[in-house]
């Protein structure tokens, strides 16, 4: 962008940036060391510390800022996430977390995974499943009571609005909490790795010690759930010990989406309650993009609770943005 003349210094706005504002899109106009002129420069903001900001462009690039030269900044919306995106993405996870019981209703693919996870065991409705939606959910009433589980949906906003209406007709539960999709370029994600802690592990199976570690909701996992966790094409198994513990895990899946993007899913990330706030979070999270790279995953996708605030901050640090959002809909007994 061309260079213009400065904007006077008792104009600064660089307040308007606060850490909070970490991983969003911001525009910042600063000074240039020479002729009192001054550029833009737009993208992601990395860090805001004691002495600069950091914003890395769309190129990958990262531009550092003093704040003394700071002229403006200020956040700026994220780019709209199209409908075709989003389902896109949709379709290259639900390849990433399969369950073993499926079947194809036009558009809708339904699940079963005797309970375990609530993606294995619901219907997930991406394109029109060729009928009338009354009849459809009429469908997948009666396939989960077939296998008597109570049906549930996974319903993708924007994608499934007409689904959403129909259930609440129907006198559904309310929806469960927001789950953000939130998604990033792997490149910033794998650049995370921390050569301070202990090697990151990825192997194509989990150890018994991996199994242990991972609690689903809180809860010990049942024997089927190994079947459900393996069972995709690219699958790895990250591990962090620190000499006889497992204090780190996480599980990436690479998938391609129907518009040729390939992405690595990452999953199941928890870190031992005695080994936190130690950035091992991070770490197996850099460690499972290092991985996916090596089998040509360019895009990094996780979900996170829209109530996990802890979780949402660390992400948000290592530059992922929300995508999209979805929500669950069971049908109450």
């Amino acid at each position: 962008m061309a260079a213009e003349p400065a904007t006077p210094a008792a104009e600064i706005w660089v307040d308007r940036i606060r850490a909070g504002h970490v991983g969003r899109r911001v525009v910042v106009r600063y000074r240039l060391p020479a002729d009192d002129l001054a550029t833009d420069v737009l993208g992601r903001l990395v860090d805001r510390h004691e002495g600069a900001l950091r914003i890395r462009r769309a190129d990958e690039s990262v531009v550092e800022v003093p704040l003394a030269d700071v002229v403006a900044a200020k956040p700026v919306p994220e780019r709209r996430v199209t409908r075709r995106e989003v389902r896109a993405l949709e379709a290259a996870a639900a390849k990433g977390w399969r369950a073993p019981d499926t079947a194809q209703l036009g558009g809708w693919l339904l699940r079963a995974a005797r309970g375990f996870t609530r993606r294995a065991n619901s219907c997930l409705p991406l394109a029109h499943p060729g009928m009338p939606v009354p009849a459809a959910v009429a469908e997948v009433e009666r396939w989960y009571a077939a296998r008597q589980q109570a049906p549930s949906f996974q319903v993708i906003i924007p994608l499934a609005e007409a689904v959403d209406a129909h259930l609440d007709a129907l006198g559904w539960a309310e929806p469960s909490e927001d789950v953000l999709v939130m998604t990033s370029p792997l490149g910033p994600v794998a650049d995370a790795l921390r050569p301070d802690l202990a090697s990151v592990a990825v192997t194509a199976e989990p150890d018994d010690a991996w199994l242990a570690a991972y609690h689903y909701r809180g809860e010990t996992l049942p024997a089927h759930a190994r079947h459900v966790l393996v069972h995709a094409d690219t699958v790895g198994f990250a591990a962090v010990d620190d000499g006889s513990r497992r204090v780190a895990i996480a599980r990436g899946a690479v998938t391609d989406a129907p518009d040729g993007r390939r992405w690595v899913g990452i999953t199941a990330v928890e870190v031992e309650p005695a080994a936190r706030r130690r950035g091992l979070g991070t770490h197996v999270v850099a460690g499972v993009a290092r991985w996916a790279r090596r089998h040509g995953a360019n895009d990094v996708y996780l979900q996170v609770s829209e109530d996990n605030a802890p979780a949402l901050a660390t992400y948000r640090r290592l530059g992922f943005v929300e995508h999209h959002r979805y929500h669950y809909r069971i049908l109450s007994s």
